[in-house]
């Protein structure tokens, strides 16, 4: 398998791995952002929020990952949230003077250097606070935007995090002083990431508003069997589909470098039917969407079983 180079929506991923290299971690050994995902665990489950009307490829909240993947790491930092925003800036300001700051999830409708952020209202994003500069933060976006500026009072309402309605506990969260409190090898680090991988894949809320595992799947394709909503379409044509790809290749690799090569095999399946379905959904056939979902769910429920015994 050639593994894939290019963009992708790996906001939270490259936001940490630039972190990581401000408080200090070596390049060279460093993880790339694909494998720092998998160690997130989010690339295994999904998570369909009915009611909102959003499908993700993935298992796990953003926030829990983030903090497992750093674990794994055997990095730490300082996590912050809540509050006003006279605190929020004081934790910022403060912050900011012990090296960059992960700062996420913000709505990207308020990331007004983005020409497309009168689209995104309602998107969580995460970025890298470089520098704070009279009213204005300098910012390492991964979504294009090396060394954007925003205004301060811009930051505070993409910080304020409410439109961010399908996750919890978001105000003016913030990760900062990363620093290594422990040596891990790279197959420890798989190690320790596989035996989190059945939990994961098997993770349900159970409803009403919040479905996960083979039921969210098996939910989508109902969906797209009948008429689909307009904002269901559109977030899985220029959001959901391409990234779940993108998740189900490096996921691939991670299992396949951890000695898992059947389920390594079983993510590749799934990635190339994902990524037919891009092409389907793209031109609205959402009948043919439906049909390869189901395959994809298929697959989901040999992964499972193969991965009871990890």
């Amino acid at each position: 398998m050639l593994p894939y180079v290019g963009n992708s929506d790996y906001c939270y991923a490259y936001s940490l791995h630039m972190s990581l290299l401000g408080g200090g971690a070596n390049p060279a050994t460093l993880p790339a952002p694909g494998f720092l995902e998998c160690l997130t665990t989010m690339p295994f489950g999904n998570t369909y929020l009915r009611e909102a009307q959003v499908f993700f490829f993935d298992g796990d909240p953003v926030d829990q990952g983030l903090t497992r993947a750093l674990e794994t790491l055997g990095w730490t930092c300082q996590l912050e949230r809540g509050g006003d925003e006279q605190l929020a800036l004081q934790r910022l300001h403060t912050a900011i003077q012990q090296g960059p700051v992960l700062l996420g999830p913000l709505d990207m409708g308020y990331l007004t250097y983005n020409p497309n952020y009168r689209f995104a209202g309602g998107s969580d994003h995460f970025l890298v606070v470089l520098a704070i500069e009279h009213e204005h933060v300098r910012v390492h976006d991964p979504k294009g935007f090396p060394y954007a500026t925003l205004p301060l009072s811009e930051l505070l309402q993409a910080w304020r995090a409410e439109r961010l309605e399908h996750i919890d506990n978001a105000a003016y969260t913030l990760r900062s002083v990363f620093r290594q409190v422990e040596t891990v090898s790279r197959q420890e680090m798989i190690a320790r990431t596989l035996s989190l991988v059945p939990a994961s894949l098997q993770r349900d809320p159970g409803g009403p508003a919040v479905y996960g595992g083979v039921r969210a799947l098996r939910m989508l394709a109902q969906t797209l069997h009948a008429e689909v909503p307009e904002r269901l379409a559109e977030h899985l044509r220029y959001w959901a589909l391409p990234l779940a790809v993108r998740r189900k290749l490096d996921s691939q690799a991670f299992l396949a470098e951890g000695q898992k090569p059947e389920a390594a095999r079983l993510l590749d399946q799934q990635a190339r039917l994902l990524g037919q379905a891009q092409y389907s959904a793209t031109q609205g056939a959402w009948p043919s969407v439906a049909m390869l979902i189901e395959q994809v769910t298929t697959l989901e429920e040999c992964l499972i079983d193969h991965c009871a015994s990890w």
